[in-house]
């Protein structure tokens, strides 16, 4: 019989989240630092991301792939591909909340070519857990530029490295993150 052993305590802890509703916006995209992919109905960008901890040094890093509208009105969807905690939103505009879902990459692997292989085989059923249907429908109709998810990945991996070690981002990314909480006072917080 194998002996059962308990996990190590130099195994790392993972947050988990499972559809955990959060009554405010994300902090938007940082415009200067994206890219930007149109493909067709949507329009994709991709963002390096660095997260600062209470003390400003690196908390959280990696990139994220932003789906939005044709025209960036609207973003409906987010990947946040990161090194502790990969997770993803669904952003619902109408309520102005959104939703964020864990990701487990022990069971899933790396999360970018799923959120890769997502996209590309479930696109419309994203955009309607967003509350976008009539987006959705014309997806289903119309499709969209699927080759550009190849850009995608290219531009997530360059995002990815861009994060390394990412001390010069953090202070930027401090800097947006208080502006927008002044906006929103709400934002970060999680009624119980």
């Amino acid at each position: 019989m194998a002996e059962i052993t308990s996990p190590s305590k130099a195994e790392k802890t993972v947050v988990v989240v499972r559809g955990q509703r959060h009554k405010f916006m994300l902090i938007p995209i940082m415009a200067h630092n994206a890219k930007w992919f149109e493909a067709g109905p949507v329009t994709f960008a991709v963002e390096g991301r660095v997260l600062g901890d209470k003390d400003g040094n690196v908390g959280e890093r990696g990139a994220s792939i932003h789906l939005f509208s044709a025209d960036r009105s609207e973003e409906y969807a987010r990947f946040d591909c990161f090194e502790k905690v990969p997770h993803y939103h669904y952003i619902l505009n109408d309520q102005q909340h959104n939703i964020v879902w864990g990701y487990d990459p022990d069971i899933n692997g790396p999360m970018l070519p799923w959120a890769l292989g997502v996209i590309r085989s479930r696109l419309p059923s994203i955009l309607r857990r967003s509350g976008a249907t009539a987006l959705a429908a014309r997806v289903e109709k119309e499709g969209f530029d699927v080759s550009v998810l190849d850009e995608v990945e290219r531009a997530m991996l360059e995002a990815w490295d861009r994060t390394f070690p990412g001390t010069d981002m953090v202070q930027e990314g401090r800097d947006w993150y208080h502006r927008w909480k002044t906006i929103h006072p709400q934002f970060n917080t999680v009624d119980d």
